[in-house]
């Protein structure tokens, strides 16, 4: 009975908590209605993965630098604050890399989606726009409380041109349509262009922040 009462008396704080700051079941809620938006627009279930994953890669982003402390002892280096982040959006494009090396081919052999370089590309191309808008929203929640819940809905809004987009790209490459696929993939290399430029722009004052 006093273990029961324990965990009452636990749910019933947090629960008060919540209540008086209100900041996870708003979040919740514009959470679980971007993932139907993007689940309406993801098209594939490859991209749903893609979108999940990403979240979690970039979640753990600045991780290690807001458990060290160790962000502020980079950005005293005469190493650009441009520099870190690009280091930083790279190496979260990679794991995401890594991932879409095992989707891909599961994808293939468990629900017979036919690759092509094409389809590779496009993949490619929209993990590039995604990672860099990934970490730099991952850097300006780095310090929030509610940072977990604060990442997707940012981040999730400007991922939907990469993933309608790549989806189309992706269908078209599928369909075999040539030029619909060519005129998504430049669409998706004028948005990755786009997106670095203005990042890149705007890592100093995040990161300084």
């Amino acid at each position: 009975m006093r273990a029961i009462a324990v965990a009452l008396a636990v749910a019933r704080k947090d629960l008060m908590s919540e209540w008086r700051t209100r900041e996870l079941v708003p979040a919740l809620a514009q959470f679980v209605v971007l993932a139907l938006v993007i689940a309406n627009f993801g098209f594939q279930f490859d991209w749903m993965a893609l979108v999940f994953a990403g979240l979690v890669a970039f979640g753990r982003a600045f991780a290690a630098e807001r458990e060290q402390s160790s962000l502020e002892a980079m950005l005293m280096t005469p190493a650009s604050p441009a520099a870190i982040f690009a280091g930083k959006a790279l190496a979260a494009a990679l794991l995401l890399v890594v991932c879409e090396a095992v989707l891909l081919p599961a994808l293939a052999l468990f629900f017979s989606v036919p690759l092509s370089v094409a389809v590779v590309s496009a993949v490619l191309l929209a993990t590039v726009g995604m990672a860099v808008l990934g970490c730099l929203f991952a850097a300006m929640v780095a310090r929030v409380r509610a940072r977990e819940l604060l990442l997707p809905v940012l981040t999730l809004p400007l991922w939907i041109p990469f993933i309608v987009v790549g989806g189309q790209a992706v269908q078209a490459a599928m369909g075999g349509g040539g030029g619909g696929a060519s005129q998504a993939t430049g669409l998706l290399v004028d948005l990755d262009i786009l997106f670095v430029v203005l990042t890149s722009l705007t890592a100093r004052f995040v990161l300084d922040d």
